[in-house]
């Protein structure tokens, strides 16, 4: 790394081995003599990447599933949890359900070697973004970008366009790009905030991420790669490292010299008062961010203490008077994948293709489970599932309702309006979710639970109204949604989030449009489950599992 300090001089590309070649012509001359890409073969490129990690994962995520699912101090829920992520990873790498219903924010980092011939009359970023629409399209996948028509008012762009592409310069004559899809749930875990330089001691920097962990909760779908990044010359470049190293490219980031905590050092190399290092990765921080994440008691999902697969801990100089800490998480699906083109031809990292072989013998039992059936009274089955031990397993079968963000939003309106709700609201479970367009024959796309949080503030209105009284999602709720569940004595049922491909091909029977068909992925819809394994998150009587399991690790 140089005296600069560019984070890009340390990116980690890999080895030969973890790429395959694209059937793609190889960069050509340009009239100057100069290498040229032109801008066909990088829409293919795009097009080829975003679809290839819509449905396959690293071989590297898959074994750490496995490493859950056989570690025997894991809890048998958590094993199963992540038995169902190896196998809806197989699921998915059939190619027809994607591996989760948010396909995400489509993303590209790129850098440019200066040394390459400009690629034609389309830029580099439109060339992307239209192999990135072409992706979208062709292979059903849930377009969730919205795009503003005024300052509080919006609408789905129908293509999940645009995208977000940062594309740099750099030496030489070789591109090298990360093509990413961020999913919501991991997204809105991301935190960034200006820390006065007294937080560079190590009980109180303990402390502060304690919180942060334990903040992360089940809803951004764990096992996570967590990251912390502090310092950064600006927030920007916190928030950049922190992109970097929860897609793997800072792994080769010099390692701390000294134990953290230790007394300040000069890095190696450097004059006293000259320049320093301009990054370092810190496992011992790493470590104790895992051990925090395994203390917190949610475990993948269902409890236990695998929050975190691994973690990253990134430190970066500053300016004297400001300290930015960023921090997030990667969820189960975190699907990247890594580009080299050159004059070898393009070359895309390789994804598992055969998923199955991390699966032991044998089914997957949810172990204890009772079957519910949900084609009752709504009020009948809400006495029923609000009376069970917060944790109980169970597998449900029958119709639910999806509806998520907009449709809540749209239920709120009519209640403002002194207007009455739906009346299918009152007689079945809602089901926060927005599915992946149906392939052709099949009953529905890939199909999981959204964050619960994010309709906590219409909870209190719809229960009071006989609505809402079970609810399913994924993660944990807020203090006042859970008295809103205890007043009315209802339920809310926790879903394996990440498991979207095995769910939509195993446990959806049937599902018909209902209302609000403007909405797209939101609209409203009725959709039979089958043994659909889930958790009881909240009972009537104000308990819940993500609080019990916190108290339980206390």
């Amino acid at each position: 790394m140089n005296e600069q300090g560019s984070l890009h001089d340390c990116l980690d590309f890999g080895e030969d081995k973890d790429y395959r070649c694209l059937d793609l012509p190889p960069p050509g001359r340009a009239g100057d003599g100069r290498p040229f890409i032109d801008a066909a073969s990088l829409e293919a490129l795009s097009r080829e990447a975003f679809g290839e990690i819509a449905f396959r994962l690293p071989s590297s995520q898959l074994e750490g599933f496995a490493a859950i699912a056989g570690d025997a101090d894991a809890s048998d829920a958590e094993r199963f949890v992540a038995l169902s992520l190896i196998r809806n990873a197989a699921v998915a790498a059939e190619g027809v359900y994607p591996l989760c219903q948010d396909t995400g924010v489509a993303n590209v980092h790129g850098w440019r070697g200066d040394g390459l011939a400009p690629s034609g009359e389309v830029s580099d970023a439109e060339a992307l973004a239209r192999g990135a629409r072409e992706a979208y399209a062709s292979r059903r996948l849930r377009a969730s970008v919205l795009a503003p028509s005024a300052f509080l008012d919006e609408a789905n762009t129908g293509n999940n366009l645009p995208i977000h592409a940062d594309l740099r310069a750099v030496p030489g004559s070789a591109y090298r790009l990360v093509f990413s899809a961020k999913g919501g749930g991991s997204m809105s875990r991301t935190t960034l905030s200006m820390e006065t330089p007294a937080l560079l001691e190590a009980a109180l920097l303990e402390a502060r991420l304690e919180a942060l962990v334990k903040g992360l909760g089940p809803s951004a779908c764990p096992p996570y790669r967590i990251v912390c990044v502090l310092g950064g010359l600006s927030p920007e470049e916190a928030l950049e490292a922190l992109t970097l190293a929860g897609l793997g490219l800072l792994d080769r980031l010099p390692r701390a010299a000294s134990p953290t905590g230790a007394a300040a050092h000069v890095p190696a190399g450097s004059a006293a008062g000259g320049p320093a290092c301009c990054a370092l990765r810190d496992t011992d921080w790493e470590s104790r961010i895992a051990a925090i994440a395994a203390a917190s008691g949610t475990g993948a999902q269902f409890g236990g203490s695998h929050l975190a697969m691994d973690a990253r801990a990134i430190r970066l100089p500053r300016h004297a008077a400001s300290l930015p800490l960023a921090f997030g998480a990667c969820c189960a699906a975190s699907r990247h994948a890594r580009a080299i083109v050159d004059e070898g031809g393009f070359r895309l990292e390789r994804m598992e293709e055969d998923p199955a072989r991390f699966l032991p013998a044998g089914e997957a039992v949810f172990p204890g489970a009772k079957r519910v059936d949900l084609d009752r009274p709504l009020s009948e089955l809400a006495r029923e599932l609000g009376a069970l031990e917060p944790g109980t397993p169970l597998l449900v079968s029958g119709h639910v309702l999806t509806a998520r963000d907009k449709a809540h939003a749209r239920f709120h309106a009519l209640i403002a309006e002194g207007k009455p709700l739906p009346d299918y609201l009152l007689r079945h479970p809602v089901f926060y979710a927005g599915p992946t367009e149906a392939a052709p024959g099949n009953a529905s796309g890939s199909f999981g639970p959204t964050t619960a949080g994010r309709m906590d503030a219409y909870m209190a209105e719809l229960t009071a109204r006989g609505a809402g009284l079970v609810t399913i999602a994924k993660g944990s709720r807020s203090a006042k949604a859970n008295e809103a569940i205890r007043d009315a004595g209802g339920a809310y049922l926790c879903a394996i989030g990440g498991a979207a491909a095995l769910a939509g091909r195993d446990h959806i029977v049937s599902s018909r449009l209902v209302d609000y068909p403007e909405l797209g992925m939101e609209a409203v819809r009725l959709v039979e489950v089958r043994n659909l394994p889930v958790i009881v998150g909240s009972n009537a009587a104000g308990r819940n599992f993500y609080d019990e399991c916190a108290k339980g690790r206390a």
